[in-house]
């Protein structure tokens, strides 16, 4: 048994909380008020999962100052909580052995490796689906991998606790020794994905099947991994990840014509309601992850002096809507 702190659970980080729990591992939460409110109304989560429906036992808080010490931790805040979630809970990372963070970006590893031991700290990407369908209850919607795989100062011992913990819980698991192509892969689909929708308030799908947007969508693809190459990255087509490699240096018609059927796929499947995390960010008024995703890549992109013009005026628009969200906010 594992002892776990999920930190910043929401929908994904209950649904790896609850799924650690029905393993038997000793999890907490800490969450928004009203949901650590629900889980210790309950004693737990209600994890609904593909047809079938569980009670893991499980403790959540939304004071960090309550938390008992752990072992482990993944971090699941949205990135703009990160320094303030690791700054909450920092009389925890002397006892940390095994670190990992499910946000979006390519730093989570850098910002867990300058708060605990770096040995600690696993590189992680996660394609695991969750909603938050309310406090307390969590629906597990999209069962992809778990990608882990050793940073520069990496214990292996870290690696194998975190994946043999999250495949015995019964989600898969990929280990590589290429992390950060995994990372600017995810990096690079979720680019046009975020931008796009949270832009033109339109479902998924759209993305893909209106031809002006496809348009668009392809430019940021190819952009991301000439940055990402410049990086030192090289992308792939990591599964369940859009084939980011292929994408980027395929002919621009194949290309257009790989996006359009990828979305024409996405209705026929009925998958038509589909909200990227971003848009459901910016419908619900709170900060949006524009510095993680589109701020890395812009200014990634002046750094090494790569062309990036359609990257560059979306990481300005998403920045205004950010600051207006915050503004309205305060």
């Amino acid at each position: 048994m594992t002892r776990y702190l999920i930190a910043g659970a929401g929908s994904l980080g209950t649904v790896y909380g609850a799924m650690l729990a029905s393993a038997g591992h000793d999890v907490q939460l800490l969450a928004r008020p009203a949901h650590a409110d629900a889980v210790t109304s309950r004693g737990g989560v209600e994890l609904r999962s593909f047809g079938t429906v569980q009670h893991p036992t499980l403790r959540a808080t939304a004071d960090p100052a309550a938390l008992d010490p752990v072992e482990a931790i993944v971090l699941a805040c949205k990135a703009p909580d990160t320094a303030e979630v690791l700054h909450g809970i920092r009389h925890l990372a002397g006892d940390i052995s095994s670190a990992m963070s499910i946000q979006n970006g390519v730093t989570a590893a850098d910002d867990l490796a300058r708060w605990c031991v770096p040995s600690a700290v696993v590189g992680a990407v996660s394609m695991v689906g969750g909603t938050l369908e309310q406090p307390g209850v969590v629906a597990h919607t999209f069962a992809g991998p778990t990608f882990l795989g050793p940073m520069p100062d990496t214990d292996p011992a870290a690696v194998d606790t975190l994946a043999g913990d999250i495949e015995g819980a019964g989600l898969e698991v990929v280990t590589t020794d290429r992390i950060r192509s995994v990372e600017w892969s995810k990096l690079v689909h979720a680019s046009p994905s975020m931008a796009i929708t949270a832009l033109t308030r339109l479902p998924f799908h759209q993305a893909f099947v209106v031809p002006e947007l496809a348009e668009v969508f392809l430019d940021l693809i190819v952009e991301g991994a000439a940055v990402a190459a410049a990086a030192g990255v090289e992308v792939d087509d990591w599964p369940h990840i859009l084939p980011v490699r292929s994408l980027a240096t395929m002919p621009r018609e194949q290309g257009l014509a790989t996006i359009r059927a990828r979305g024409e796929a996405m209705v026929e499947a009925g998958m038509t309601e589909v909200r990227i995390s971003m848009l459901q960010s910016v419908e619900r008024g709170r900060p949006t992850e524009v510095d993680a995703i589109h701020g890395t890549l812009a200014s990634e992109a002046r750094r090494l002096g790569v062309d990036a013009p359609t990257t560059t005026v979306v990481h300005r628009l998403l920045a205004g809507l950010d600051r207006v969200i915050v503004q309205e906010a305060t």
